[in-house]
């Protein structure tokens, strides 16, 4: 080995290692090393190996260590020191006194390597391989005169010629031309694979990306400015992100990393730090705590504390968590036996825990230099995927522009429901280019009934609709860019509604904004405006309004901005523009400058966010089959999916082993919904793949004769059997005598031997996690035939669980959510429903109010709880699935509809006694949720 080494360095170049951990087995190590060294004639390297800053930090350390290796404390290979932290030259001094040529190799080395890494502030363009003889820039013109051809007629105007020469220019004089190349090509690939793709976020700025077929929406139709993309005063590389089919994303991005493999290809690192909960669950998990003990221990611990001292005073953090209503009762409260952990939880809490991979951020080798020539790589624990060992940011910082190819569900379900209303009209059909302006789909979107519409569907989202009333794709635009934090927050929605509405007029400070801000009736919405103003008041290029927009968006100190303002007022003066309107203009700019959203990502959305709304109107069967065959997706539960089909007239079909598919199916004519196999809970694919195989041949004789030609589990055949699927294998003997037969069949042989495949992931358990709680479920009427196939489903297939319940609900007083909406300001009512979502986002004040979404037979509602009310009864909210919950209605020009939650009860404690307790229970492994049932339609 010795010889090898000898052979692959330099003389000089090679050296043994020398570190002391500290232990008295690591000062015999030294000196064995050494002498194996002075045997060998090679020079000694003084080191100490670094697993943490300070030494206090060690118990850390071996924390992390032994919850990695699935252990206890200890942990393996553990070493009883607080040495291995980061040392500094005198301690180094002090322990290799007696080795001092070791200390000076040390010295030497390190000032050979500084500077080895040096940031020339180039960016390093992807190479791209044109056919031979053709430039990137030859190359990305030709592929841009075909699709301006493509875009505008064979006649393109002159406005657009010149923009498109304009842009042309500036992509070569900063060396992007091989960057858009190789984005073409990726969606070139896509396009062959015949996988959805469209472009997002500033890329749509450009003409260029249009013409590509990388983005959708028309630049000149929604004011979209090149320069808020690229220029050249910005020096740092574009982002070109793409949206794709998610099931076909990964093998676009890998087939596009193959081409390049031989300059290096690679995806970018995500450095993933820990939350107070997974803090608690690492400690436990060290600490020897079981599984069971573990969860329990993490349950309702917030993920992270709104403590601006929690970092300096870690307690402090635990001080904020225990008095949370979530945690009122938990067992962490008895602070003496769990201090320990605690104390470890807190430390943890916001550190490091593991490196991850960007989702698509893919990165390639530059101008003949490989890609390991510019940064370090290693396995990403995928077969055949390298990753970066930098993540986005420090890719900005070296000069790497990345491409992002990012997994859209959207585009999965509305590709699903595409090829689904092909099939039914003999022709294929696009859900990406609907036909525009259709009147029935923007009158669905201002009803707010936006369940399943790309960015429309949240609660927020479906309460603008009713207020915004949008009619065209501009109004979209704005929808989707007012509804962000900031906007929110500077509270820029009130006055654009009112305006668009005609229920207040609006100006503008100076004549010249007139054509600015008039599509946005006064109020500044879009980034791109900050560039139109600065070119109209004071006479800046679009570049230097671009760069007033990235300094007002940056942390800029008093003196920096203050330089800005003296300019930007200067030239405008001296354009004959008043000093003191242009002092009010460039403050409107800067206060504005915090909540905008470009117009290209506002436009991008709009389009998908319109294609899925025409396809819930004209193809609704098709359009939520698509989308409870994407999950997990989107803001709502597969079983609110399902009952919102049903609220609009379709029907839902029991799971059927000889008749249900895979996932959910269109039936009859596109009126009516089958439930599919892959809702079974514990399924594998190879089962499924099995019963869709074996069943082509020849039906199912009975429940054995199932178990025995497929390769089903016994535990799985019972999941069928609760869920309905083989009801008619059994006869007159349905349900009971399916799950009786089921349980009589042995396991099947092999199984202790070998490890059966793993089940799917099932279609619901995405919700289960966001909302993280396990909730006793209401009492059932009848028999147990719901319960079991919400147990074993998560859905309500034969009825909604509320309805047993109609009288009972009356009986309290409680009106549906429909009605709720429906009644005036200052008006006191009860409603009540299943929890859909409990949320607390970013405020305007920045007081903590939570958003609770509750669903019941009619629909949804979006309730408020202002944080007296949620430290009365929010531990409810946390270990309950259905509420019963009294309010006051509020309508306002600034919310618009609210219904402000005063008090909240548990319904299930409320209807208790009203109907019957259902005959069998359902096991204690059912879905972690609201109290729902089963429910099942003809």
């Amino acid at each position: 080995m010795v010889r090898a080494l000898r052979e692959a360095f330099d003389d000089g170049r090679l050296y043994v290692e020398l570190s002391d951990d500290g232990t008295a087995g690591g000062r015999r190590r030294v000196g064995r090393v050494a002498a194996f060294a002075g045997e060998e004639g090679l020079a000694t390297l003084a080191t100490n190996e670094v697993a943490y800053l300070r030494p206090a930090d060690h118990r850390l350390h071996e924390t992390l260590v032994a919850a990695s290796a699935l252990s206890r404390l200890p942990g393996p290979e553990y070493r009883p020191t607080d040495r291995l932290y980061l040392r500094s030259p005198g301690v180094m001094a002090r322990v290799f006194e007696d080795r001092p040529e070791a200390l000076k190799a040390a010295a030497a080395v390190a000032e050979r390597c500084a500077g080895a890494v040096k940031l020339s502030g180039e960016v390093h363009v992807p190479g791209v391989r044109p056919a031979p003889g053709v430039s990137p820039e030859g190359e990305l013109r030709r592929l841009a005169e075909v699709g301006v051809l493509r875009r505008y007629g064979r006649r393109p105007g002159g406005e657009v010629r010149a923009r498109l020469k304009k842009e042309l220019e500036c992509i070569e004089k900063l060396g992007f031309a091989s960057y858009f190349l190789l984005a073409h090509e990726a969606a070139g690939i896509a396009r062959d694979r015949e996988v959805p793709v469209t472009g997002r976020g500033s890329v749509a700025n450009s003409l260029v990306s249009y013409c590509l077929g990388l983005t959708s929406p028309e630049p000149f139709s929604h004011r979209l400015l090149f320069e808020r993309f690229m220029h050249e005063g910005r020096r740092d590389p574009p982002d070109i992100d793409l949206d794709l089919d998610s099931e076909g994303r990964d093998g676009v991005r890998d087939e596009l990393m193959r081409r390049y493999e031989g300059s290096g290809a690679a995806v970018a690192a995500t450095a993933n730090t820990l939350s107070l909960r997974g803090a608690v669950r690492v400690a436990a998990r060290a600490l020897g705590f079981s599984p069971a003990e573990t969860n329990e221990l993490s349950r309702h611990v917030p993920a992270r504390v709104r403590d601006r001292d929690a970092l300096v005073r870690p307690i402090r953090g635990w001080e904020r968590a225990l008095r949370e209503p979530a945690m009122r009762d938990h067992p962490l409260q008895d602070r003496e036996r769990y201090g320990l952990l605690m104390e470890l939880a807190a430390r943890l809490y916001g550190r490091l825990w593991q490196a991850g991979t960007h989702n698509g951020g893919a990165v390639f080798g530059s101008g003949g230099r490989h890609l390991s020539e510019l940064l370090p790589l290693e396995p990403s624990g995928r077969e055949g995927l390298l990753r970066a060992q930098y993540d986005k940011d420090d890719l900005e910082y070296v000069g790497i522009p990345k491409l992002d190819l990012l997994g859209l569900k959207m585009h999965t379900a509305l590709r699903k429901a595409g090829e689904l209303v092909s099939e039914k009209l003999g022709r294929k059909i696009n859900p990406l280019a609907p036909p525009p302006d259709d009147g029935a789909t923007y009158a669905l979107i201002r009803t707010g009934r936006n369940a399943g519409m790309f960015q429309l569907e949240s609660p927020g989202q479906m309460n603008l609709s009713t207020r915004l009333k949008p009619r065209r794709l501009r109004d979209l635009v704005a929808q989707i860019s007012l509804f962000r934090p900031g906007p929110m927050r500077g509270d820029l929605v009130t006055p654009y509604v009112r305006r668009k509405n005609g229920l207040e007029p609006y100006s503008v400070p100076l004549p010249e904004l007139a054509e600015v801000l008039k599509p946005t009736y006064g109020v500044m919405v879009f980034q791109e405006q900050v560039l139109e103003i600065s070119h109209k008041v004071a006479g800046f290029s679009l570049a230097e309004g671009d760069l007033v927009r990235r300094a007002m968006t940056r942390e800029r100190g008093p003196g920096a901005m203050l330089a800005l303002r003296e300019e930007f007022v200067g030239r405008a003066v001296a354009r004959g523009v008043p000093e003191a309107k242009a002092e009010e203009v460039f403050s409107w700019m800067e206060g504005f400058s915090v909540y905008g959203f470009s117009a290209a990502h506002g436009a991008s959305f709009a389009e998908l966010s319109y294609a899925s709304a025409y396809m819930r109107v004209h193809h609704p069967a098709e359009f939520f089959c698509g989308l409870l065959n994407s999950q997990p997706m989107g803001f709502y539960s597969p079983r609110t999916l399902l009952n919102e089909a049903r609220r609009i007239g379709l029907g839902v079909l029991p799971p059927d082993v000889h008749l249900s598919g895979e996932g959910f199916t269109v039936e009859g004519d596109g009126a009516a919904l089958r439930v599919g196999l892959s809702y079974s809970r514990g399924l594998s694919r190879a089962a499924v793949s099995s019963i869709l195989s074996e069943r082509s041949g020849r039906p199912f004789a009975s429940v054995a004769d199932l178990y025995r030609r497929t390769a089903v589990e016994k535990d799985s055949l019972e999941t069928l059997a609760r869920a309905g699927f083989l009801d008619a294998l059994t006869g007159p003997n349905g349900r009971a005598g399916a799950l009786e037969a089921a349980k009589e069949l042995p396991e099947k042989r092999g199984r202790r031997e070998s490890q059966p495949e793993l089940p799917m992931p099932h279609p619901a358990s995405w919700w289960a996690a966001r909302e993280g709680r396990g909730v006793r479920r209401l009492p059932v009427s009848g028999t147990a035939r719901e319960g079991m196939e919400w147990e074993a489903l998560s859905l309500n297939v034969s009825r909604h669980p509320l309805s047993p319940y109609r009288e009972a609900l009356k009986d309290l007083g409680v009106l549906s959510g429909r009605e709720v909406l429906r009644l005036p300001h200052g008006t006191r009512a009860r409603a009540a429903g299943l929890i859909e979502c409990l949320q607390s986002p970013p405020t305007k004040s920045g007081h903590p109010v939570y958003f609770l979404v509750i669903e019941d037979e009619a629909g949804l509602l979006q309730t408020t709880i202002f944080r007296s009310v949620y430290e009365r009864f929010g531990h409810l909210l946390h270990r309950e699935g259905a509420f019963l919950l009294d309010g006051r209605v509020e309508r306002t020009d600034a919310r618009g509809f609210a219904f402000l939650v005063q008090r909240i009860g548990s319904l299930r404690e409320a209807l208790k006694g009203s109907i019957p307790s259902p005959r069998v229970s359902p096991s204690p492994g059912a879905f972690l949720r609201a109290g729902r049932r089963g429910r099942r339609t003809g």
